[in-house]
């Protein structure tokens, strides 16, 4: 893939997300603003040196842009930097996304590392669900794998994606500010890691007591699971993919719990054991 020749001066910025390279392709006369913050947050995705990559992400700040997003198009744009740079993490993850489409299990979940054994949590649940809550509430001291996409290969290798972690500015809002991992405390995640725990997120308000954990059958956990996992149509064979995926880990687990410290021993426990 190449870059037009009338887009920036200087370099695309390569990230590594889901295990596929984007080039983020900055310009605008506030373009060096927006390339240092791309920088600053996006260092756990950096990519090794080289020149190939699998999708282009174009970004526009300046001092007239609107605020616009195209994220079929891979195109974002805005003068408000904070907000640009959410929009930024979308179309990163949705490049992503569309480069991996029908070679990787994706799953909607937040992703937990074990630092001694390189062992990956997959927590599964829609968005809302407070995935990067729990992140912020579990990660630290743990490594972090992603609080939106968990990219499982054929063999269950775990393919991180350390993006900045999306923070609400007002609890009920929609804009998110774009924060360095590492300034919560989590650790960064090994290249690559085994997925040995598959659990599915229902969180309640009104719940009380310790958080209760359910095996949860094979063919109702596909169903479960399949709105929640990206391209799943896609892939060759796709029910027995995940079907295979749910037996390798022993099987899948629901947790219902209210709030996200509850869950510490029991993802613990699975990053020891499994689930």
């Amino acid at each position: 893939m190449v870059i037009p020749t009338d887009h920036p001066r200087t370099p695309p910025i390569r990230l590594v997300a889901l295990g596929a390279t984007v080039a983020v392709a900055v310009e605008g006369n506030r373009a060096d603003a927006a390339i240092a913050e791309i920088e600053r947050v996006w260092h756990l995705c950096a990519a090794p040196e080289g020149d190939g990559f699998d999708a282009v992400v174009r970004v526009t700040h300046d001092d007239c842009s609107e605020t616009v997003t195209d994220l079929e198009a891979g195109v974002v744009a805005g003068q408000v930097l904070p907000d640009l740079m959410q929009l930024l993490t979308q179309a990163v993850t949705r490049a992503a996304i569309d480069a991996q489409m029908g070679r990787l299990v994706m799953l909607h979940a937040a992703g937990i590392q074990s630092p001694d054994t390189g062992a990956v949590v997959a927590l599964v649940g829609p968005g809302g669900t407070g995935k990067t809550t729990l992140i912020r509430t579990l990660g630290p001291g743990r490594g972090y794998v992603s609080d939106e996409t968990v990219a499982v290969t054929a063999d269950d290798t775990v393919l991180p994606y350390p993006k900045p972690l999306s923070i609400r500015r007002q609890p009920a809002g929609l804009w998110k500010d774009e924060t360095d991992p590492l300034e919560l405390g989590v650790l960064a995640p090994a290249p690559q890691g085994s997925l040995v725990a598959v659990v599915l997120l229902d969180r309640q308000d009104g719940y009380a007591g310790p958080p209760a954990v359910e095996a949860v059958p094979t063919l109702d956990a596909i169903a479960a699971l399949t709105p929640e996992t990206s391209h799943l149509p896609e892939m060759e064979k796709p029910l027995q993919r995940m079907a295979a995926l749910c037996d390798n880990v022993g099987g899948v687990v629901r947790v219902t719990y209210a709030e996200a410290e509850d869950l510490a021993p029991l993802v613990d426990g699975w990053l020891e054991t499994g689930a």
